[in-house]
């Protein structure tokens, strides 16, 4: 299995910090050009972006990628899988929170990925790679 994973420490509580990325919208400022929009609600009315939410992903009105949500542990972790895409064979985003003081919060993201096609998968997951780091100093910059 092909995986990536990066660490970012922002200078801010961990309830800060997992409010900010347990936000689809917030993905919009990380990631842009990239547009990511919410088009299933979690069943938890408190927590529309939470488990069983989904997001696309993409640029105008072409948003091919699929993630839903599905696992959640306020300040601790969140978990979510590329859904109903059949150039992915397996898929999974693990983002932890570990609180370093009252006021700085460690972030590691880990992507298992693995495309269909050979020799796709190191492509792919070196691009992620860079754009999360790109993507993870602009939010840290934020709180």
């Amino acid at each position: 299995m092909n995986a990536i994973q990066i660490k970012k420490e922002f200078n801010a509580p961990v309830e800060t910090v997992f409010e900010l990325l347990s936000k689809h919208a917030t993905y919009n400022i990380a990631f842009a050009p990239i547009q990511v929009v919410r088009v299933k609600d979690s069943t938890d009315p408190e927590r529309p972006d939470g488990v069983g939410s989904v997001r696309r992903l993409g640029l105008g009105f072409i948003k091919p990628l699929q993630e839903e949500i599905t696992l959640l542990t306020p300040n601790q972790r969140i978990e979510y899988k590329i859904i109903n895409n059949p150039l992915v064979k397996h898929h999974l985003g693990i983002i932890e929170f570990q609180p370093v003081d009252e006021n700085k919060t460690l972030v590691t993201y880990t992507i298992e990925f693995q495309a269909r096609a050979p020799f796709v998968s190191k492509l792919v997951l070196a691009q992620l790679k860079s754009a999360i780091k790109l993507g993870f100093s602009k939010l840290a910059k934020t709180v």
